[in-house]
């Protein structure tokens, strides 16, 4: 997809999200020295699933979660990534043919808000009344600044980008 494809759907709440996702994932990507699609594997199939050891109340679930980073030994790790990357985005758009909707909005119904409905079973069962409300509380205040400060300017700040890149490139 083009530069061009993001900015004409910037005003989209799926699209944004999925833009702050994948950004996040490149630049995690970038300070590891993998492929996007790497990270995204390792992110979603490996820490994912680790991380609900977190919520162990062994003293080794921190042992589980740092043992994650022994994917990153695996030989050829950017071409398998590759390979069962483009699987994933098969299945992406494979459900999304099946509820009529797009790649996208699949995988923010996928990869973001199910990884987290999952999370809150363990966070209601490890944490008191007190700390939920603070999270709550939290949770909400970041919402309601996203959509008053960020979702109205997202695309014209994209555009903005766009346009002034080559600007910041001869810098």
């Amino acid at each position: 997809m083009t530069p061009e494809f993001w900015i004409a759907h910037a005003d989209s709440l799926f699209h944004q999200i999925f833009m702050l996702f994948m950004g996040g994932l490149y630049a995690l990507a970038m300070l590891v020295g993998v492929t996007y699609q790497t990270m995204n594997i390792y992110c979603y199939f490996i820490f994912y699933p680790a991380s609900f050891a977190l919520f162990l109340e062994s003293k080794k679930k921190y042992w589980v979660v740092a043992a994650t980073l022994l994917f990153f030994a695996i030989p050829n790790l950017n071409s398998h990534c590759g390979v069962f990357f483009k699987q994933c985005v098969a299945f992406l758009n494979y459900t999304a043919k099946i509820f009529n909707s797009n790649y996208i909005d699949m995988s923010v119904y996928l990869c973001v808000w199910v990884p987290l409905l999952l999370y809150v079973p363990f966070v209601t069962c490890t944490h008191n009344k007190q700390q939920l409300k603070k999270l709550g509380i939290i949770i909400g205040i970041v919402a309601v600044v996203y959509m008053i400060v960020i979702y109205p300017f997202f695309k014209p700040a994209l555009e903005y980008v766009w346009k002034n890149q080559h600007q910041w490139v001869k810098s």
